[in-house]
């Protein structure tokens, strides 16, 4: 009889466990930039420059100023209410004296920013020639995202040569 009751208990915590659902990445939609692929803008900034993983990332120089990034309606990205987004991208930079700047841009349906927020990237990165993490959030406080394009990519307006892989971008209700 024990070994009937234990069984059944066993079963049951086994139901309940596997049945339950991590609440906060069920509604988070994530878009991870692997250079390949997706709903990426700015691709011919790709090449096989040596990225942070693989041989393929984005370069931004002389020539190309804006970075591979990310260009897409809110109502694609998410039936709920976006009230931040969370932004990880590994960066290169060259030259720790030009300035770089990582950009998220909320633009309404009339193109005009509802939201741009520039994120200097020489102050996070400690090293030239050196990869670095840089993750920042940006909260869209009193923005109505109903038809808006969120933009996230790498601005380069001092020529300064920047490599760009392996964005993590995160679209949070809060």
């Amino acid at each position: 009889m024990k070994k009937i009751q234990y069984l059944f208990l066993s079963a049951l915590a086994i139901l309940i466990f596997s049945c339950s659902s991590n609440n906060e990445n069920e509604f988070t939609p994530v878009y991870n930039g692997n250079i390949d692929g997706g709903d990426w803008i700015n691709s011919q900034t790709i090449g096989n420059y040596g990225g942070y993983t693989g041989d393929r990332c984005s370069k931004v120089d002389s020539v190309n100023e804006y970075s591979f990034g990310l260009s897409k309606l809110f109502n694609e990205i998410s039936a709920n209410p976006v009230n931040k987004i969370k932004v990880s991208v590994w960066v290169k930079l060259s030259d720790l004296n030009k300035k770089s700047t990582l950009v998220v841009s909320v633009k309404g349906t009339d193109n005009k920013n509802l939201l741009w927020s520039g994120h200097d990237l020489n102050p996070l990165v400690k090293e030239a020639g050196k990869w670095t993490k840089i993750e920042v959030e940006d909260v869209l406080t009193n923005i109505n995202t109903e038809g808006a394009i969120a933009g996230i990519y790498v601005w380069n307006s001092n020529k300064n040569t920047v490599y760009i892989d392996d964005y993590k971008i995160q679209f949070l209700p809060e």
